[in-house]
């Protein structure tokens, strides 16, 4: 088997992850640039409405809640995946999504016009409920229609098209472009004609063979695989049984709280919420909405500070894709633990560039956390960045892939809005540096723990060799034991201390 997808499962990859992963990446970075814009859209708007202006801590606050909101409506569509992925099915559930989008991002064109910060609000958590949903049913649909030799590359095309999004999101918002107090409504009106198209294109799409086999249509499913994959009959047949043996296994969809019923399916869902943890509060989320503002912050000018800022986003579209290629050679589980530690020394480093030019107010210093930044976005990009819209739904059953997926992209979602929340309030109280580092170092650490002693490998894996996997993984007390001393089986499974640990819950 091929590790990369046919010509029609890669196509189909790139349109649905253009009508929800793309809009996901574009909306994490569109304030940023243009945030001198949205805050005196802001201040007019509530000059306007209540007949006061605000000073800038007020203005600030008030905006750092709106860019956090969209990680609330966000939150609500990732707790709503599992309803509408077994309810609707997943490419229904695409349609209602990208649905949703379309009008939020309309209510955001709607709200320059009129002038109502609050009109721009709700459509955030619009648009935030609309790419929880999409997000997850994207990485479903993209799971259940690929062959697993592939699995890993097709589904890596959510992340690509996330840092897609960024890239082109930071190119639009330059204060040269579409990022002034008069035109920032384009943006949003690129985003609307983008997803437009994604809508007339879904109906070329069958649904996913994995949720028509739940459904029980066999003829259906069958077709599916052959649009998909273009496979023989008797590989066709293959394909079915397997799924259906899973099936067997785990015979009725499980909602998100049956999910922490069952041992198997719980320590997948932990697993997979500690991935997408660990990258919430691994800094990314305060590089993409304020990367501007921490490059100013270090020396540089504006237009300086927006260059950079796309340079990194053009880094992170650049080491993403090349990690698509790698994903399916050097397994999940190598990526996501050099990655983190990788992660976790820039970390450290970018906290001392700040402290450093906070105290001396060296010039280089800008330029060289452009480096190190770049640095860090390179090694997200190719671990946790893309991993986590996908790695939860590969550790656990058919059954539970929608309500797995759903705590994963819970966890993403309300990390970023509690991270986007409090760091500028943070900061303004005891400087960039110490804000990151209060919020940054530890938990990347904690992670990278906690990964090492419970995250199996599912490369090429299906359900049953991931859970053979997890008997595999190492814990303290083999690592603390000698290496002539005999390992009972049921020894060993006494010994994996975390796993048990994590089990218990």
């Amino acid at each position: 088997m091929s590790k990369f997808p046919g010509l029609r499962l890669f196509v189909v990859s790139v349109i649905v992850s253009f009508g929800g992963s793309f809009h996901f990446g574009y909306q994490l970075v569109i304030t940023n640039p243009s945030q001198s814009a949205f805050l005196a859209f802001l201040n007019s708007s509530f000059a306007s409405n209540y007949g006061s202006t605000l000073d800038v801590t007020k203005a600030e606050t008030i905006w750092s809640v709106i860019v956090a909101i969209l990680f609330v409506g966000a939150i609500v569509g990732s707790l709503s995946l599992e309803l509408v992925g077994e309810k609707l099915g997943r490419k229904r559930g695409m349609y209602l999504s990208f649905t949703i989008t379309t009008i939020a991002v309309a209510a955001s064109m709607v709200s320059f016009f009129i002038n109502s910060f609050e009109l721009y609000s709700v459509s955030r958590v619009l648009t935030g409920y609309s790419l929880g949903l999409s997000l997850g049913l994207i990485a479903l649909y993209l799971n259940e229609s690929s062959p697993k030799e592939c699995r890993g590359f097709v589904s890596m095309m959510v992340g690509v098209m996330v840092q897609f999004g960024t890239v082109i999101g930071s190119i639009l918002a330059m204060p040269s472009i579409f990022g002034t107090t008069n035109d920032w409504w384009h943006i949003y009106l690129v985003e609307c004609i983008i997803v437009l198209f994604v809508l007339l294109a879904l109906p070329f799409m069958p649904e996913s063979p994995g949720y028509l086999m739940l459904c029980g249509d066999e003829t259906a499913a069958r077709k599916s695989i052959l649009f998909f994959r273009c496979y023989k009959p008797d590989e066709v047949d293959a394909v079915l049984h397997e799924i259906k043996e899973n099936l067997k296994q785990n015979a009725k969809a499980l909602s998100v709280f049956q999910v922490w019923n069952q041992r198997q399916t719980r320590k997948g869902t932990i697993v997979g919420m500690a991935i997408s943890l660990s990258m919430a509060f691994s800094g990314i989320a305060v590089i993409n909405a304020y990367a501007v503002e921490i490059l100013k912050e270090s020396g540089l000018s504006l237009s300086a500070a927006s260059i950079g800022n796309i340079i990194l986003s053009a880094v992170s579209l650049l080491a993403i894709v090349m990690s698509s290629f790698t994903v399916d050679r050097y397994g999940r589980r190598p990526l996501i633990l050099i990655s983190n530690w990788a992660i976790l020394l820039l970390n450290v480093t970018i906290v001392s560039l700040m402290y450093c030019f906070n105290k001396f107010h060296y010039s280089w210093i800008g330029y060289t956390l452009v480096a190190i930044i770049s640095l860090f976005i390179i090694f997200f990009a190719i671990g946790p960045g893309p991993l986590c819209y996908f790695i939860t739904a590969e550790m656990v059953g058919q059954s539970a892939k929608a309500a797995a997926q759903s705590w994963a992209s819970f966890t993403q979602m309300s990390s970023r809005a509690l991270v986007l929340a409090i760091y500028l309030p943070i900061a303004n109280q005891i400087g960039q540096a110490f804000a990151y580092l209060s919020l940054f170092i530890a938990p990347t650490a904690i992670g990278l723990i906690f990964l090492y002693f419970n995250m199996p490998e599912t490369k090429n894996k299906n359900h049953n060799e991931v859970l053979e996997a997890v008997t595999n993984l190492p814990s303290v007390s083999k690592i603390l034991r000698p290496k002539s001393a005999a390992v009972e089986p049921h020894d060993f499974v006494a010994s994996n201390d975390f796993s048990c640990a994590v089990e218990k819950f």
